[in-house]
């Protein structure tokens, strides 16, 4: 079996300041609100309200699934060029963001980098954790290009090898990751074509992605938190998914103290 996905897009009202795109994504019986934006406000509006959803659980980490990406890949004699990511999408649960960055390359934007103030401020959470795949390389594009710095950055392949030891891992791709970790259903058929970014320059111009692409960008970033909150633990504790024995004193005692109050 495979993962059953459909996505309807959301009919909204747009104006200048909140301009966004809202689809519902339907993954098996779960389904994700995705919201496509330029909009520095609804960015900010959609991390507030994120980390307000959370509040209550911030002595875990808020773990966030994170893909980004070029919409075309520049090859020289050297391998890839280094250009800035186009989009970066985050998901938590049944909450996605599809955010078109600005790039400090960006002539036509100030240098003091506001347009990804809000993302700053949120990787700078020590609270959250971003999970996805080759995260060192990401993190390392994302400061150098958009002045965005992750504090808590945590590989997937890493995670899973935890996990699954005997496994060689360094090969696998995000859906062979999520397989490995989450099992069978959880895999993903993609499309045999190159998925299209817009259909013509006007959807270019107003940052509205092909419905495929909300689809599928979506889905890379859904498998990167689930497999992200399956290995939960191996974060916390360091381990293979069980406390450490420090971990379990902590909690002991925490629990004396409740008795004695």
């Amino acid at each position: 079996m495979v993962m059953e996905i459909r996505i309807d897009p959301i009919d909204i009202p747009l104006d200048n300041n909140s301009r966004y795109y809202a689809y519902t994504l339907h993954v098996d019986d779960h389904r994700i609100l995705t919201v496509s934006t330029n909009s520095l406000q609804t960015l900010s509006k959609w991390l507030t309200d994120l980390l307000k959803s959370t509040a209550k659980t911030n002595h875990h980490p808020i773990v966030v699934g994170i893909s980004a990406e070029c919409e075309i890949v520049e090859y020289t004699k050297r391998g890839i060029n280094d250009q800035p990511f186009d989009i970066l999408t985050l998901c938590v649960g049944s909450q996605c963001l599809i955010y078109h960055l600005d790039s400090r390359d960006n002539p036509y934007e100030s240098r003091d980098l506001r347009p990804n103030k809000p993302l700053r401020a949120f990787f700078d959470n020590p609270n959250v954790v971003a999970v996805g795949m080759e995260i060192d390389a990401v993190a390392k594009k994302l400061a150098r290009h958009h002045g965005i710095e992750i504090k808590n950055a945590v590989d997937l392949r890493a995670l899973a090898a935890k996990k699954e030891e005997h496994l060689d891992l360094a090969r696998y791709n995000l859906d062979k990751v999520a397989v490995t970790v989450l099992g069978k259903h959880f895999d993903v058929v993609r499309p045999e074509k190159k998925v299209e970014w817009y259909e013509d320059d006007i959807m270019k111009w107003n940052c509205e992605l092909t419905v495929e692409k909300v689809q599928f960008a979506t889905v890379d970033a859904y498998l990167c938190f689930l497999v992200g909150s399956e290995m939960n633990d191996v974060m916390i504790y360091g381990g293979s998914g069980t406390e450490n024995d420090e971990a379990k004193a902590k909690k002991k005692n925490g629990k004396r103290e409740k008795k004695k109050n």
